[in-house]
């Protein structure tokens, strides 16, 4: 067997494995790669392939387009929950202010309540004389006023200048203290 490369071989491309001799498969099997470069492995190295290994990736063929539309798409769905959460947070706020204000009624009730009570005449009668030993007062203490008196309408002379509504302005306190 001569020293070639097996891949460039016709003669033992054409063959099926069970053709060959166990020690020729004993001879293709041994055959390494290290760094990008075969080396048939025993005591004798010899070059087999100089040509580089390149590590072949497969290549992707992503469109800009495609990236944008994808970007585009997850800023929209990015924006969907985020408005799903402010409208959330917002329920939560209204819920929470909305109790508050019950709580708040409730108590505005109650103290209403608490006022009216205090408001009825027999209980400020009641406070009057046991808190403060007051009593119902006597004929000598009671004092009448009257309070019937006429209504009446006094048209003023119009005047136009200054002195006239000086001296009625004196006029009207003056008639006041009589």
């Amino acid at each position: 067997m001569k020293n070639s490369n097996l891949a460039y071989d016709r003669e033992y491309r054409a063959r099926s494995s069970y053709e060959y001799e166990p020690e020729e498969i004993h001879n293709i099997t041994n055959i390494r790669t290290a760094g990008g470069v075969m080396f048939k492995a025993g005591s004798q190295k010899s070059k087999l392939n100089t040509g580089k290994v390149k590590n072949h990736k497969p290549k992707t063929n992503i469109n800009k387009g495609t990236v944008l539309a994808v970007a585009v798409i997850s800023a929209m769905a990015f924006l969907v929950l985020f408005r799903g959460l402010m409208i959330t947070s917002g329920y939560e706020k209204l819920e929470e202010r909305n109790a508050l204000l019950s709580e708040t009624v409730a108590e505005n009730q109650k103290i209403q309540f608490k006022i009216d009570q205090m408001l009825d005449l027999k209980n400020i009668e009641t406070i009057a004389k046991n808190t403060f030993n007051m009593g119902a007062p006597s004929k000598s203490q009671t004092i009448y006023i009257n309070l019937d008196q006429t209504d009446e309408v006094k048209k003023v002379k119009g005047g136009n200048s200054v002195f006239d509504s000086v001296k009625n302005f004196f006029g009207t306190i003056v008639e006041y203290f009589s």
